[in-house]
């Protein structure tokens, strides 16, 4: 059949999608779909639209060595085209990129052992049994894939027996999209996804879901009863890549570390409930106990990741990152190498990011407004204030002042609308400065999140806590006072964000997918055709960066709340444990059941957000110990403001001194896995770039001259 799609004629071929028989030859193979919309035939393009019809992309394709199949929608007013590579093709470009692949212990094992002696390399022995390290010397070694003939079997192995490959589906992905970004001369398609979505010459792109490896995964990991440090890491590595899936042992960690706070949070709950204040005595022991597990728990992290690191191969990956596909420039010739290369004119990226700033303080500016009006409605509900009839309700002829708890609902959805509405914000301000790679992109994308939503959460409890009091005073309760109206604010904050994060995150687009789903099953006037696989994918929610961002700024700000006034809410951290322990299940779910297979990402680390924790955690302790000096009632009670300042600064600085030594005691790299990375060096040395040994044969030849021990009186000749 041919059909006339943006001004290219295209054969296309209509294959039977009830054949079993052709699902099982050809439903697997592919990695990779764009969707083509069909036009009519006097239907106006736009120059985009003429200039990359999808002949063009065709031919790109095809081009670059890329397989197509295409095949009509059921509805027939898509195309679907589904993409792989032969294996030739991937190891080609494996080749090209320098594509770390993981070794096969025993074949390192037995290269090494043999050496290379024609090469002048010695047979290297490491003894498996070591002291100072549990890992075998060949074990979690990692190096560039090269098509050498003699290292194809040194290449770790994947898939059926007798159809083995160094690539795991996911290798073959990034290999696919890395021949779709990459520039024709260096073999590829030159085609940018995002543009071409964004131009509406393609409809969409995704990876396909791979059914066997997903429902394998699946079993191990949806499980209710599965602890948070108890997830198979390394499926969901291997299945989604490695940034979705340091994200999931980020967020197992964090969980698991909540433990302990909790318990001593419910401790804290119920010594106030016998003392019958909100500003019991041993909550200023909880905040500096919170301050140190902070501490621990970064430091640990940074344990954690730098073993995952090793395990996943991901060691300097930032440094071999390639340029991000959207990045803007004009193609000149390297300084360094003389090879093609995008440039952007560092200045005019400094302009950029000065302007966004600038943006970026002018919304801070009405944030911090809003938050005063805020507080403006809460002074005006006072006794003998205007609105103080309309915040009170009268209960057996007793007043209850609603004013606080509706002054902090209030503040909570203004903290929600703000944030969505910055976000969307902040990522075009994030697109104009135009960053050449995805670490640089996020990084400041991370740092214009924080600066915004840090006033945005957390402005009114630093009110309440530290400003409130002189400026209309405190609760009348006068056992809890201002520490009392924090315990309120943070407890409606907190609770609503957790509810109605989970809501908007799970809840809603699982509503709305399933009604789009019955307007889709509609019933069809004409031939009635089976949805492919692809087509039912498109069906699901999209899951990309941008994703993995908004999870882990969920996350951070919680640990914001839960540290920064915990002293006033010790429930926080229960609360947090709570909701992450169902968190990692919808994530989970969200991603494996709902979602489209994202576009896997290599991640070394969780990036700027680790900043962003060591900031929240040296912030915190300055709150918490102002909290328990100047807002509560108990802990200095009838203490001059001269000593309190003096008692602040004292606690303060001796907390952070201690945070500082054990943030030295505690190394961020354990010692096996330096000496596991020095191991690694030594070997891809030896076996991949053949650095010969130090005794060198050819350089020590010819150099010897025959001794002279002739002793002579002076030095002259």
């Amino acid at each position: 059949m041919t059909i006339k799609s943006q001004r290219g004629e295209i054969n296309l071929q209509v294959g039977n999608w009830q054949s079993e028989k052709f699902k099982e030859r050809h439903g697997y193979n592919y990695d990779y779909v764009f969707v083509f919309k069909v036009h009519d035939e006097n239907q106006k393009l736009s120059q985009a639209q003429t200039t990359f019809s999808m002949r063009l992309i065709l031919q790109r394709l095809a081009g670059a060595g890329l397989e197509t199949r295409l095949f009509y929608s059921t509805t027939r007013d898509l195309v679907f085209c589904k993409i792989r590579a032969s294996l030739q093709r991937l190891c080609k470009e494996a080749d090209r990129i320098d594509l770390k692949l993981e070794f096969d212990p025993k074949e390192l094992k037995q290269i090494a052992q043999a050496g290379y002696p024609e090469r002048n390399i010695a047979p290297i022995i490491i003894s498996e049994e070591s002291s100072q390290t549990k890992r075998s010397p060949y074990q979690n070694i990692f190096g560039k894939y090269d098509m050498d003939e003699r290292l194809q079997n040194v290449y770790k192995k994947y898939g059926p027996k007798d159809k083995q490959t160094p690539f795991r589906g996911v290798d073959r992905i990034k290999l696919i999209l890395s021949i779709i970004h990459a520039p024709v001369h260096d073999g590829g398609c030159h085609l940018n996804l995002k543009m071409l979505e964004m131009k509406e010459c393609i409809v969409t792109s995704f990876a396909l879901h791979n059914f066997e490896e997903r429902d394998t995964l699946n079993d191990k990991w949806i499980k209710w009863s599965s602890l948070p440090w108890d997830q198979p890491y390394n499926e969901i590595k291997d299945y989604y890549g490695e940034k979705v899936g340091l994200y999931f042992v980020w967020l197992g960690h964090y969980t698991t570390w909540l433990i302990a706070p909790s318990i001593i949070g419910a401790i804290m709950l119920a010594d106030i409930v016998v003392e019958g204040t909100v500003d019991a005595r041993f909550l200023a022991l909880f905040g500096i106990f919170m301050a140190l597990w902070g501490t621990f728990y970064l430091e640990y992290w940074k344990r954690r990741n730098a073993v995952v690191r090793l395990e996943w191969g991901m060691d300097g990956y930032e440094d071999e990152e390639h340029d991000r596909a959207e990045f803007e420039g004009e193609e000149i010739e390297s300084p360094i190498d003389g090879k093609p290369m995008r440039y952007f004119n560092p200045e005019h990226q400094q302009k950029r990011i000065l302007s966004s700033l600038l943006f970026i303080f002018a919304l801070i500016v009405l944030v911090i407004g809003a938050v005063a009006a805020i507080f403006v409605f809460r002074y005006f509900s006072e006794p003998n204030e205007p609105l103080y009839n309309y915040t009170t309700i009268y209960y057996n002829g007793q007043a209850i002042e609603l004013s606080s708890p509706l002054a902090s609902t209030l503040n909570a959805v203004q903290i929600q609308v703000m944030n969505g509405i910055y976000m969307t914000i902040a990522v075009r301000l994030n697109n104009y400065e135009n960053h050449r790679t995805d670490t640089q992109y996020e990084d400041n994308l991370i740092a214009k999140t924080f600066l915004f939503q840090f006033v945005n959460s957390y402005a009114s409890l630093f009110y309440i806590a530290f400003i409130k009091f002189y400026v209309n005073g405190c609760s009348a309760d006068a056992s809890g006072g201002c520490m009392y109206d924090l315990m309120i604010a943070l407890g409606i904050i907190f609770g609503l964000r957790l509810t109605s994060g989970n809501f908007f995150e799970a809840i809603l687009p699982y509503i709305q997918r399933r009604l789009l789903a019955k307007l889709k099953n509609r019933p069809y006037e004409g031939d009635r055709r089976v949805v492919s696989a692809a087509e039912a994918q498109m069906a699901l929610g999209i899951y990309d960066d941008m994703s993995v961002f908004g999870d882990y700024n969920e996350m951070i700000i919680q640990f914001g709340y839960i540290t920064l006034f915990v002293i006033s809410f010790p429930l926080a951290p229960f609360l947090a444990l709570l909701n992450n322990y169902f968190e990692i299940r919808i994530d989970a779910f969200k991603l494996a059941k709902e979602s489209r297979r994202p576009d896997p990402k290599g991640a070394e680390d969780i990036g700027t957000w680790m900043t962003i924790l060591e900031i929240l955690g040296v912030v915190s302790v300055m709150t918490n110990v102002a909290a328990a000096v100047f807002t509560s009632h108990t802990t200095f009670h009838g203490v001059s403001d001269e000593m309190k300042l003096v008692a602040f600064i004292f606690l303060e600085h001796v907390i952070i001194l201690v945070k500082y030594f054990l943030s030295i005691i505690v190394d961020d790299v354990p010692h096996d896995v330096t000496l596991q990375l020095d191991r690694s060096k030594f070997l891809v040395d030896k076996i991949v770039f053949l650095i010969q040994d130090d005794n060198d044969d050819e350089l020590t030849k010819g150099n010897k001259v025959k001794v002279d021990l002739t002793v002579y009186d002076d030095d002259e000749l």
